[in-house]
Formats: C-alpha cells, sequence, structure tokens
C-alpha cells in the first residue's frame, strides 16, 4: 500500500503525507546462543500502516544507512518525514537535501554532543538558518576551522591509514569531499526550568518554510511522532509481535514480516470501520478499542468469516469501543524476550 501523494499547500502538509522511522531492537534465543535481530521501520501516521521496513543483525546494524534505503524505496509524491535523534547526521540531512520530495524534521541533541553550531545556542527560542561546509579531508580541516565554518566527517575511504584501530570514530559520508550543507534550526521550551528529570529545551533540524511552519506548528508536528510509539506498543502486544517460534534469523525474518503484514490489513480494516458515539453528556472522543480489535480480527479471520460477510466482520470490529485519553504517559519497561519452542507438543 502505497503512502497518498500530496500537494506541497499549508493546509495538506499538516494532515497528509507525514511518515515516521523507528527503530526497534528485539532479542531472539538463549543466552547461551545468542542471536539478535534490529527492525527499522518506515510507519505512515496518517493511514496507520507501516510501509516499508529493513531487518539488520544486531552487531552489524546501521539506522542511518537504514533509514536512507528506506526513504530512496519511497515514491508518493511530497512528504515530510519524522525521525528521532538517534538518525541526525550531516550524511543523512545532505541526503534529504538532494531529495527534492523529501521534507524532514530530526530531533537533535542539546548537550556538548550535539552539532557545534547548535550546542552553542543560548538557552532561549531560536529560528534560524545554519550554513556549513563539510570536508573529509583533515589536511584541510586543520588549516581552515578557525575562519571557515566547517565540520570534519571521519570515513573510512577518504583516509590514507589502511588500517585504523577497533576505537577509531567513522561516520558514513556518501557525497564529496567538500560540500556545503544548509538546514534549518528550530528550538523552544518544553519543561519549565523546575521540572525534575526532565530536558527543557528542544531542538528540531529541518528544511520546512519558516513562514508556513513557525515554532509553535512544528513543535505540534514533532508531536505527532508519538503514533509510532504506540504503533509498536500494539505491534508487540496486541498483534503478538514479541512472540516468536523460531532461533534462525530467516525465520524470525519470516515471522516479523508475517507480524507487519497482519498489523496492516487489521489497520486498514479498522480505518474502514464505524466507532459509535455513546449517549454521554460529557464532550469526550471515542475510538475503537485496538486490542479487543485484533484479538477479533484473529479469530473471525481464522474462522473464515471474511468469505462470509465482511461488513459484518467490521461491525464485530466496532462494538468494542473506548474513550479517547490525550496526554497520558507510562514508564517504558524494556525487557528482552526469548523464542517460545514448541517442544511441549513431544
Amino acid at each position: 500500500m502505497n503512502i497518498d501523494c500530496l500537494p506541497l499547500t499549508d493546509q495538506t502538509l499538516i494532515k497528509y503525507g507525514i511518515l515516521n522511522l523507528k527503530i526497534s531492537s528485539i532479542l531472539k534465543a538463549p543466552i547461551a546462543n545468542p542471536t539478535a535481530i534490529h527492525l527499522n521501520a518506515l510507519y505512515d501516521l496518517e493511514n496507520k500502516t507501516y510501509e516499508d521496513c529493513v531487518i539488520q543483525p544486531k552487531n552489524k546494524m546501521d539506522e542511518r544507512k537504514a533509514a536512507v534505503e528506506m526513504l530512496s524505496r519511497l515514491e508518493c509524491g511530497k512528504y515530510i518525514v519524522l525521525m528521532d535523534r538517534g538518525y541526525l547526521s550531516f550524511n543523512m540531512i545532505q541526503h534529504c537535501n538532494v531529495n527534492k520530495d523529501c521534507y524532514y524534521v530530526i530531533r537533535s541533541k542539546t548537550g556538548f554532543t550535539a552539532i557545534k553550531e547548535i550546542s552553542q545556542l543560548p538557552d532561549e527560542e531560536y529560528d534560524g538558518i545554519l550554513d556549513c561546509w563539510v570536508t573529509t579531508s583533515n589536511h584541510f580541516y586543520t588549516q581552515n576551522k578557525d575562519h571557515l565554518n566547517i565540520h570534519l566527517v571521519n570515513h573510512v575511504n577518504h583516509q590514507y591509514k589502511k588500517f585504523k584501530s577497533k576505537n577509531s570514530r567513522d561516520n558514513s559520508w556518501d557525497f564529496k569531499q567538500f560540500c556545503h550543507v544548509r538546514f534549518r534550526v528550530c528550538k523552544f521550551r518544553i519543561n519549565p526550568d523546575d521540572a525534575p528529570n526532565k530536558e527543557q529545551w528542544e531542538v528540531l533540524v529541518t528544511n520546512l518554510d519558516a513562514d508556513k511552519f513557525p515554532l509553535d506548528r512544528m513543535k505540534e508536528l514533532y508531536n505527532l511522532r508519538w503514533g509510532i510509539e504506540k504503533s509498536f506498543k500494539t505491534l508487540k502486544y496486541d498483534d503478538c509481535g514479541i512472540q516468536f517460534h523460531s532461533k534462525k534469523d530467516e525465520f524470525v525474518k519470516m515471522e516479523m514480516y508475517a507480524h507487519l503484514i497482519a498489523y496492516n490489513v487489521i489497520m486498514i480494516m479498522m480505518n474502514q470501520a464505524y466507532a459509535p458515539h455513546p449517549k454521554s453528556k460529557s464532550d469526550s472522543t471515542y475510538q475503537i478499542n485496538l486490542s479487543m480489535a485484533f484479538f477479533s480480527a484473529h479469530y473471525l479471520l481464522g474462522a473464515g468469516w471474511l468469505k462470509k460477510d465482511y461488513e459484518e466482520l467490521l461491525y464485530m470490529i466496532s462494538m468494542y469501543i473506548g474513550m479517547t485519553r490525550p496526554n497520558r504517559s507510562y514508564n517504558r519497561n524494556i525487557h528482552p524476550r526469548s523464542a517460545v519452542v514448541f517442544n511441549y507438543r513431544l
């Protein structure tokens, strides 16, 4: 299923064509024989479906490389892609800049590990354009870093050393030795100064127009990224995406693709179902209960209801509704999962 194409207008960009990139680590197999895979997924926030994914071995995972691969395959017209701070790099920014259909919003780190110009921003709202040069030449960087706004990217293909230490940092760079990079930086407050153990400021890197997307709208736009967090919760628990029966990587990949396809099918059915509004004096909104929808779909499709009456199946899904509760938050408890074998059948 392709993502809806859209014209790049003030009204449609905020509503359609908004994508998100997400990483999920899944541990498979006992400790004695560890096997791990890493899932990188491209999620359509408007249609609530997964559009693409790249599965990598855990010891060779590279979410930025996977993101570039998925965006290069995406053909849906103009779109906005939302990325968390783990994706920010000059290589990622330049890949998005050269793609005429790509409009990106990437969260940036704010401490000393951030880009030099971003880490030096004062603690106040900021919205401006940042221009800089990126080079892979260490000689040119050392000679001009004092009077040029320049950054050095260490890449193995552009260094004279044949062998490097295992502790040497190697950054991806797919462009020329000297490259001009331009992007917009948005900084705004998200928490007061007295908030305990919470970041006060957030920085976004984007190429969206400042007139159509001011700071307030950028904050609302990036807040939509939480939709993929909820989708992974649904994929893991409602769609039983953490219950695997295989230990080999290829079989685990097969099960993962099956879970993603099942998720897309059920979410498409939920988009077609109608959530009735019960009689109530409150102004609360209601939505279909995801857990019961997945349970009903798994049971009814397994019983062959799709061949009988598809509309009745949609009606069964819409029977279970729940009140929407915005701005709710819970602590995330992450636990590794091992394979569920079929030895009990012997």
